[in-house]
C-alpha cells in the first residue's frame, strides 16, 4: 500500500515505504499514513495540499527533532475504527475523553474493562483516553493540522 509523508509547510509527499528518503530527509513533526488514494490519479492530485487527512492508517509519526516511531497494529486500528468526527475531536485535543460506547467504537466493540496501551481511563461511569503510542501520534497529527 503506498503511503503518504505529511510535514508543516510542505505539500504532501507520495513515498514508497517508511524508510524512503524523503522520510528520513524529514525533521518533525511529520505523520506518514498508509492511504490506497496515494497510488490513484485522484490521490496524485490532491498529494499538493498541505490538509493532513483524518483518514488512513497510520503508519509512523516523528516529533520535531525526535526519531520515527512506528505506530503499532493496535493503534493503527483503533484509528481507523473511530468515526470522523471522534478522530477530529482528538486531533483538536489529545486529552479529550471518551465515553464508554466512544470507546467500544474505537476498539471494536472491546470489553469497557480492556487494559490496553493506547487507552487510559477513570471515573464512574468510566471516561476513557487515549495513551502511548495512539496519544503521541494524535499529538502530532494535532501539531501538523495547526501548521
Amino acid at each position: 500500500m503506498p503511503f503518504l509523508l505529511f510535514s508543516p509547510g510542505q505539500a504532501t509527499q507520495p513515498i514508497a515505504t517508511v524508510d524512503d528518503e524523503l522520510a528520513r530527509a524529514q525533521q518533525g513533526p511529520a505523520v506518514i499514513i498508509a492511504s490506497p488514494e496515494a497510488a490513484s490519479p485522484t490521490g496524485a492530485d490532491e498529494s499538493t495540499t498541505t490538509e493532513v487527512p483524518l483518514h488512513g492508517r497510520p503508519a509512523a509519526f516523528r516529533e520535531a527533532g525526535g526519531n520515527w516511531t512506528e505506530v503499532d497494529f493496535e493503534a493503527a486500528d483503533h484509528w481507523v475504527q473511530m468515526g470522523s468526527e471522534l478522530r477530529g475531536r482528538l486531533v483538536a485535543d489529545h486529552l479529550a475523553t471518551l465515553d464508554v460506547a466512544e470507546f467500544k467504537t474505537a476498539t471494536n466493540g472491546g470489553s469497557a474493562s480492556i487494559i490496553t496501551n493506547n487507552w487510559v481511563y477513570s471515573g464512574s461511569p468510566r471516561a476513557y483516553r487515549v495513551a502511548g503510542t495512539l496519544r503521541d501520534f494524535v499529538t502530532v497529527l494535532g501539531e501538523l493540522t495547526r501548521a
